[in-house]
């Protein structure tokens, strides 16, 4: 039986997921939280199914291992696999899909653009999940097969992040002039002042904010709320801890108490 004083898992292919944690930090900030990026294996977007499969579950079963209330698969990308996942775990996991999919139907929005990885788009999980509350919302979708890299490397070069949204986000624009985009991917709010020159008429739906708001919902539900003024904040990745502590700083994030590379 989980107690209120575990700690929340945050997952993520690599720093995109921090995002998620700037949330709950602002939201729930008594909370400990653990977070692993796989930044050693990421994009995951260009993985087989199975790959990514595989890979997240062995992120969940360490989470799980540290003693996790609950787990925020902050990643579209494995989020889009969430039915494989959740039945092999015995705690809470909730996917980012489904609050931003809520939100856009909450919000009477009739038609919606949708910028992700090449494999979140290719699922087809948000124009499910949306059409499962309402199928007269039109999505409007397109892949990026460089962004989450891009950003993930950590040098934030702005010509080419540019370069890749315009791109991408011109596509969407020439089929349909959207006046809502859902950040698909939580690499692209560490961004989001990118998305937001390049394109000043657009909003951008960020999904971490919803997914954390699904969070507190769960945890009050279930009398698991921590009752603490600040929680502990620890980083585990696969990758280049250095990378992680610039975005730390870049999302004004509280330090972490401890970061350490993990293998899995």
């Amino acid at each position: 039986m989980a107690m209120c004083y575990q700690p929340i898992g945050v997952m993520d292919s690599g720093i995109g997921g921090l995002t998620v944690v700037r949330e709950l930090q602002r939201l729930l900030p008594g909370e400990d939280l653990i977070y692993f990026g796989d930044s050693a294996n990421c994009p995951y977007g260009n993985r087989t199914p199975d790959q990514i499969e595989q890979l997240s579950k062995n992120i969940l079963g360490f989470l799980e291992e540290s003693g996790v209330k609950v787990t925020a698969i902050a990643c579209n990308t494995i989020s889009a696999l969430a039915d494989r996942l959740i039945p092999a775990f015995s705690h809470k996991i909730i996917s980012i899909v489904i609050p931003a999919a809520n939100a856009v139907v909450f919000e009477g929005l009739r038609e919606v653009g949708l910028i992700a990885t090449e494999f979140t788009v290719q699922s087809g999980a948000y124009e499910q999940l949306i059409h499962e509350f309402d199928p007269s919302i039109e999505v409007f979708s397109q892949g990026s097969p460089l962004l989450a890299w891009l950003v993930d490397r950590g040098d934030f070069n702005d010509d080419e992040i540019d370069t890749e949204i315009i791109t991408q986000i011109d596509k969407i624009l020439a089929r349909r002039k959207v006046r809502h985009i859902i950040l698909g991917c939580t690499h692209y709010p560490i961004i989001g002042q990118n998305f937001a020159r390049c394109y000043p008429g657009v909003t951008f739906i960020d999904p971490a904010l919803e997914q954390t708001k699904a969070i507190s919902r769960y945890l009050g539900q279930q009398h698991l709320l921590s009752d603490r003024k600040q929680g502990r904040f620890v980083i585990c990745t696969s990758g280049d801890p250095q990378v992680y502590l610039q975005v730390v700083r870049r999302l004004g994030l509280r330090e972490p108490d401890e970061i350490r590379v993990v293998k899995l």
